[in-house]
């Protein structure tokens, strides 16, 4: 996919006609959009959003995409309108969407209400010429550009760095899903579970035995317990992730006040740590039970260990395990007919009948090898023992080391609430009370979660008991046999197709997972490495010396926009990859990668080695950015593959401290607006 073109009418701050073309080749693969803060870049990046899916990123909606030169020009009541329309090529044909939507003033002031909804249209010329639009041009476009996805390929560089958060993992694994092109297995599943499987159940019920009938009522009344329980786990989740968001608000509020940055930078970096350590914890405590279940037994087997052991030292020692004669080499005396010594074992001499008697008491290679197996377990015994304590003994002071750690970032957040909630400055006093109430709120859903799941481990044991009291009764007709046939069948294709996504699923999260650590530890300067873990959190870890592998707590707003960038470009990497394979699954697409800010919070060093991988992320690159954000080390790296510049020029309207006009920023007498003008005015 290549974007060619946009055109913009009255959205935002672009006041009548405005048009962008664009290049993409190996050589001119990056687009420059050039302008100060409030010029209109992240109106252009969600113009891309808004022709495309109607929607924008801007915290007002969409109630103020309508440019205010172009409303006070029309008088109270008359309708105005505002359009965009994005060219490109995908596989061949080029592509024309168009999305309008008209407004009436509503009154003297400049104020607007829409006029129904915006209007979509898609048409496009295929690789043979040939002209067609799309009747559902929404559901077209989700197909080419899913809106899932749209956020990794059309980003805010200043807000990515929010990807690092654990909040972020459940649009992570959507994206990785979206990725693979896994609706259609997602899709089946639910098709059987909510609907084949349920029918089939029914059917058998009908033809069942009363014992027969019983259990199937009882496997239905416990998968449907089990449904209602995940979903009040998924409700919770969300409600959980939504109190997040507003948390993440309230601590941005907090650091642009001086008086208290210090301290909500301080908790922020206090409840990372929490959070790395409460997920260490959990890890300790898998690994814990893990090993228990595997060689638990072992400190109950000390006395039987040594009671075995001499047994079989007994019997070694009166040649009867293993016996001294190995009964294969009895077997070669007696089929030759001839001793070792020479004397002839012909058939009922004495001398065959006392060597056929040795035959029955030689040991014979099974028993051999049992017995060598048994004996060298059994010296292993108390060193795997000694080894168990000991890491029982480590795991433990680990945890209670960890436990310390706990105890003490509860007390220093404490004390940071106690000072915020008493704070003299009232929004502060504000902030920190409806935090308090959040996090309280918080609170409750993440114990629903934790309840929920232990209710739906519990309920899955029962569903176990009960299929295989199913799998004992017996059919009482051919009919209810085969009802029953169909029933496991459909069962049986369930559990491959939800097994089937979820090794399709860890495949792609371990192979994108190398791509997000091999980008970042080439652009960061530090010895961290990444990863995207089993629960599809971006994390970050380091090696320790004598320690091994430990996650990184404090982490900079730099690193966290290094390892969000790394996830956005591994991701539209693999997506290209994918597309090539032309496979089943893992569809993937050659996507253009549009970055409003992707400098923002990094110092001179990253920005340049950022710069330096930019032509590499993606086919297309599309970058806006700020006089001081594109600095020299950045314009160097990116130079020689930008095939398109443009510059933003802003209308500000006048103050009365009149500043001078600069190249970017003009002054005028009425609304602000603002005017693309091709080239890099900060030349």
């Amino acid at each position: 996919m290549r974007i060619l073109r946009l055109k913009i009418r009255n959205f935002r701050q672009f006041y009548g006609e405005c048009e962008l073309e664009f290049l993409s080749d190996d050589t001119s693969r990056i687009t420059v959009i050039h302008g100060e803060n409030g010029s209109g870049k992240t109106s252009l990046l969600n113009a891309f959003k808004w022709v495309l899916y109607g929607k924008t990123d801007f915290d007002t909606g969409e109630q103020t995409i309508l440019n205010e030169l172009a409303l006070s020009e029309i008088s109270p009541g008359a309708v105005t309108e505002l359009s965009l329309e994005l060219e490109f090529e995908h596989e061949g044909s080029t592509y024309t969407v168009h999305r309008k939507q008209e407004f009436k003033r509503t009154g003297e002031a400049l104020e607007a209400e829409p006029i129904g909804k915006s209007v979509p249209t898609l048409s496009w010329i295929d690789d043979r010429g040939k002209y067609e639009t799309a009747k559902n041009p929404a559901n077209r476009i989700n197909q080419l550009i899913p809106e899932q996805m749209h956020s990794y390929f059309f980003f805010n560089g200043e807000r990515i760095e929010k990807l690092a958060n654990v909040s972020a993992s459940g649009e992570i694994r959507d994206a990785i899903k979206t990725l693979m092109g896994l609706e259609i297995i997602d899709r089946a599943s639910d098709h059987l579970g909510r609907l084949v499987i349920k029918d089939l159940r029914k059917e058998a019920s009908e033809t069942a035995s009363a014992d027969y009938r019983d259990l199937l009522e009882k496997e239905s009344r416990i998968n449907s317990e089990i449904d209602q329980r995940k979903q009040e786990r998924d409700t919770a989740s969300k409600s959980s992730k939504g109190f997040q968001t507003e948390l993440d608000a309230i601590n941005a509020s907090y650091e642009k006040i001086a008086d208290v940055k210090a301290k909500a930078e301080q908790r922020r970096s206090l409840e990372a740590e929490r959070g790395t350590i409460e997920g260490e914890l959990e890890k300790l405590s898998q690994e814990r039970m893990e090993l228990v279940s595997q060689t638990g037994a072992l400190a109950f087997l000390s006395d039987t260990v040594a009671s075995v052991s001499n047994v079989l030292e007994d019997c070694r020692k009166r040649g009867e395990l293993p016996y001294k004669i190995r009964r294969t080499f009895i077997d070669d005396l007696l089929h030759d007919a001839k001793c070792i010594c020479g004397t002839q074992l012909e058939e009922g001499t004495q001398a065959r009948a006392a060597i056929e008697g040795y035959r029955d008491q030689a040991t014979g290679e099974d028993l051999e090898a049992a017995f060598t197996d048994v004996v060298s377990n059994l010296r292993a015994m108390p060193r795997e023992r000694t080894r168990l304590y000991a890491q029982l003994s480590t795991w433990s002071s680990k945890e209670s080391d960890y436990n310390k750690r706990l105890k003490a970032i509860t007390e220093e957040l404490d004390e940071i609430s106690s000072s915020l909630g008493s704070s003299d400055i009232e929004d502060v006093k504000r902030l920190e009370e409806r935090r308090n109430e959040l996090t309280k709120l918080q609170a409750d859903e993440r114990l629903k979660i934790a309840k929920a799941k232990d209710s739906i481990e519990l309920l899955n044991d029962d569903l176990a008991k009960v299929k295989k009291e199913i799998e004992k009764v017996q059919s009482k007709s051919q009919k209810e046999d085969l009802a029953r046939q169909k029933l496991e069948f459909a069962e049986a294709c369930k559990s491959l197709v939800d097994n089937l996504h979820e090794a399709l699923a860890e495949e792609t999260r371990h192979h994108l997972s190398s791509k997000v650590n091999d980008t970042f530890q080439s652009i960061l300067r530090k010895d961290f490495y990444a990863e995207i873990d089993r629960d599809y959190t971006l994390r970050i870890f380091k090696d320790v010396p004598g320690v091994g592998k430990q996650p990184v707590s404090e982490k900079s707003t730099g690193e966290n926009q290094v390892i969000s960038l790394s996830f956005i470009a591994s991701l539209v990497n693999l997506a290209k990859e994918r597309n090539k394979a032309k496979t089943t699954f893992f569809k993937g697409g050659v996507y253009p990668l549009i970055m409003d800010s992707p400098f923002g919070a990094l110092d001179r060093e990253y920005r340049e080695k950022i710069a330096q991988h930019i032509p590499d992320l993606a086919d297309q690159v599309i970058v806006f950015a700020s006089n001081s954000q594109w600095s020299k080390e950045v314009d160097d790296k990116c130079r020689p593959f930008i095939g398109k510049e443009y510059s933003l020029v802003y209308h500000a309207p006048k103050s009365k401290g009149r500043e001078e006009d600069t190249d970017y920023v003009k002054r005028t007498d009425g609304p602000e607006f603002t005017k693309i003008e091709e080239g890099y005015l900060g030349h």
